[in-house]
This record gives C-alpha cells, sequence and structure tokens, in this order.
C-alpha cells in the first residue's frame, strides 16, 4: 500500500545524506485522524517524504480519536474506526513511529457550554481556570482572552485536573502500542491566569497570603521588607513558582506512571522555544524537567520564517539541553511559498547538532506534492530511522546549565 522511497539504511552525518539515526517527525492535526483513508493518506505522505515518526493528535478538546473510558469519543470520527490503532498498525508496518500528541490543559471552545455528557467539562467546570478578575475561562464570551487561549482551559493547581491528564495519558500508552506520548499546551496561558480557589487557598496555606491581593491590594505589600526582600516582589516570585510546580507535577506524574508501565515509551513535550518566555510568561520549566529527568525530550517550536531567528531558538535550546534532548519544531505553515525556506531550517537545525526535526505541521502541506518531493530529493534523500530517544539512565541530569548563565 506504501512505498518507501528507500531501504532504511545506515549513512554518514550532515549535508543531505544525514545520519542513519535522525528523527524525522510530522505533527498531524486531529482533522486528519477522522477516517481511514484520511490516515493511509498521512502514511503515504509520509513514505514519500521519508519521514519515520508522526506526532498524531488524538485528543484536542478533551475528545478522543481513539477509544477512551475516560472521555468521549469525537463526534466526526467513522462510526466503528478507531483512528489510533490504525495508525500505529499502518505506521508501524513501514517502520514508522507512532506518538500520541495529547493536549494537556485545554478541553474546550470559548463561549461553548454544553458538551457530551462524559466530557470533562460537563462533569467538572469548576475545573477550568480562572483569571485574575475571578472569571472562569468556561465563562468567557468569544474573544475573551484571544491573545493568549486558544481554547477553554484546566486549571493544573486542582488536584482533580491533575489526575485527570494522568489517568488520560495512561490509558493511551496502557491500551495502545505507541512509541511516546507528547504533552502539547502544558503551561498556563499567561500569568493573569490560575486564581482558582483551590490554588489560592494552597498558596494562602503556604505563604500565609491571597495571590489576589498582588493584583487587588498591591500597596498594601509594597515596600514592605520582610527577610530583606521586598513582600510583593517576593510573594509574586513565590506566587510564578508556585504555578510552574503545578505544570511540572503534571509531567512528573505522567513520566513517572509511564517509566512503570512501558519504560520504552518516550515522553516528551512541545514547548515554547524561548526560555525566558516560557518561564515567565507561561510558567513552563522545561529546563527543569529536564534537569530533573521527567521528560525524555522537547520540541521546543521555533515558528518563523526568519532563519537566523530560528537558529537563535534552537540553538539556546541545543545549549541548555544536554544529551540531545532537544529536537527543532518548525512552522512550515509560515513557510508555503518556497520548500527551500523549510529545507534551511532543517540544514540548520542540524548544524546545531539536534537529534531531529518536527515539521508543524503535515495539514498545511498535505497536498503539496512539490513540498514532498523537495524533501525527499533533498535534506531527506537518504532515508534515516528515528534515534531510541527515551533516556539512557534513570538518573536525572545534573551537568546543565544555570539558567541565569544562559
Amino acid at each position: 500500500m506504501y512505498i518507501m522511497a528507500e531501504t532504511r539504511v545506515g549513512i554518514g552525518v550532515n549535508s543531505e545524506a544525514q545520519a542513519a539515526d535522525e528523527f524525522r517527525g510530522l505533527w498531524v492535526v486531529r482533522t486528519s485522524m477522522q477516517s481511514k483513508e484520511s490516515v493511509e493518506q498521512v502514511i503515504g505522505r509520509a513514505c514519500e517524504g521519508k519521514f519515520n515518526a508522526l506526532l498524531v493528535q488524538v485528543n484536542g478538546r478533551g475528545e478522543a480519536y481513539y477509544e477512551s473510558r475516560i472521555i468521549p469519543r469525537m463526534p466526526d470520527v467513522q462510526g466503528g474506526f478507531d483512528p489510533l490503532a490504525f495508525c500505529i498498525e499502518e505506521a508501524h508496518a513501514v517502520g514508522i513511529e507512532v506518538h500520541a500528541w495529547i493536549n494537556a490543559f485545554t478541553v474546550g471552545e470559548i463561549g461553548r457550554r454544553k458538551y457530551q455528557e462524559n466530557h470533562v467539562l460537563t462533569q467538572h467546570p469548576e475545573w477550568a481556570l480562572v483569571d485574575h478578575g475571578q472569571v472562569s475561562t468556561f465563562d468567557y464570551s468569544p474573544g475573551m482572552g484571544r491573545d493568549e487561549l486558544v481554547s477553554v482551559m484546566l486549571d493544573p493547581a486542582i488536584e482533580g485536573v491533575k489526575e485527570y491528564v494522568r489517568e488520560v495519558f495512561m490509558e493511551v500508552v496502557t491500551d495502545y502500542d505507541v512509541d511516546g506520548v507528547h504533552f502539547d499546551y502544558i503551561r498556563y496561558p499567561g500569568r493573569k491566569y490560575g486564581y482558582g480557589e483551590e490554588a489560592r487557598d494552597e498558596f494562602r496555606k503556604l505563604t500565609g497570603y491571597d495571590p489576589l491581593d498582588l493584583v487587588k491590594k498591591p500597596e498594601t505589600l509594597r515596600g514592605k521588607i520582610t527577610d530583606g526582600k521586598d513582600l510583593f516582589e517576593d510573594l509574586s516570585d513565590k506566587w510564578d513558582e508556585f504555578r510552574r510546580e503545578q505544570v511540572t507535577e503534571v509531567v512528573r506524574r505522567v513520566y513517572q506512571d509511564v517509566k512503570r508501565t512501558k519504560p520504552d515509551v518516550a515522553v516528551s513535550c512541545a514547548v515554547f522555544p524561548d526560555l525566558d518566555e516560557s518561564y515567565n510568561e507561561r510558567l513552563q520549566d522545561w529546563l527543569s524537567w529536564i534537569q530533573e529527568g521527567i521528560v525524555d525530550f522537547i520540541v521546543p517550536m521555533a515558528y518563523t520564517p526568519n532563519t537566523r531567528k530560528f537558529t537563535s531558538h534552537i540553538k539556546k535550546a541545543v545549549e541548555t539541553s544536554p544529551d540531545g534532548r532537544a529536537l527543532a519544531g518548525v512552522g512550515v505553515y509560515l513557510m508555503l511559498d518556497n520548500p527551500s525556506d523549510c529545507i534551511e531550517k532543517i540544514e540548520a537545525a542540524r548544524e546545531l547538532g539536534t537529534p531531529g526535526v518536527v515539521l508543524f505541521s503535515y495539514d498545511s502541506i498535505k497536498e503539496r506534492t512539490d513540498y514532498w518531493e523537495a524533501l525527499a530529493s533533498g535534506p531527506f534523500k537518504s532515508p534515516a530511522t528515528a534515534p531510541k530517544m527515551t533516556r539512557r539512565a534513570s538518573s536525572p541530569i545534573s551537568s546543565v546549565k544555570d539558567r541565569e548563565n544562559d
């Protein structure tokens, strides 16, 4: 059914004939997982372009593109069809890995109020993130928060949310022969979110202060010195760190459970490429995940047509992620005019020593025969096998630069 252009064999490093071990991934959006025909097209195009890994979105808004006992089935999937199972069977038959791409906290459309009976927002609307004005994202109207929000998001500070996300990931790992699970939207949308009751109560227990005071009563905190620090600045830092730890704990639980269940299944995360923005604005501390050893690899989403900016983002990620833990996320959807722009990014990533690339997304180029031909005759001319991305040691990495020195 599918034709691989060449047999997978080992070859040299760099140039158009890249190493035998190179991760060549495609992010596949869930709309391409609705039918056998659409999945077959994905596999066919991956073979045509000599890709060896698919990151297929099987949970985008709290609805499943697989058989789930936890979350509802996506209504637009063909009846009796299991997209993930079929994709795994077809991809593995031609030597392509399948990583289940799961949106961790995005679970609903802004402004939508009704969901299927067993949807998380039907059962627990109180789990939605709350902003610093005490408005739940579940109650947002269309257009609200659009600069930061693409969806109603769950609050990771809520214990029930942590367990829900863990269970969603573990169901996929337990029931399917996936090569990996891939976190997306494993972060806060911005610093003004996370002010729900459970988070505020927990922070009060830790510090004696309500984080809402940082927004509503800053004058009562500024200028007060505690242990040599301005109280407002000290509490602001602690509040940010508290929320970062909520996200980190979700990653930690999933990683530990995956490794106890199927140690060879890789756990990866799509992350903001700019370390400062990720850490300070999105409260996503991916550097600490690498240091602690609770992810197998990260994919910085360096989505830009500008090669210099792309190189800067990936270079920093590579330098702060020892042992080949940073792939390069290429925003091909921004480079539709000419495949050479995408190829330039792939070559730049190779020069930086990344173990591979992931293109976002398959869906933006699926009908572009010129793109697949350009990749197969250019940077992917010689086939490559996906390297083993699970950690070679279970202990945390210790030789990572301090954030202040980056």
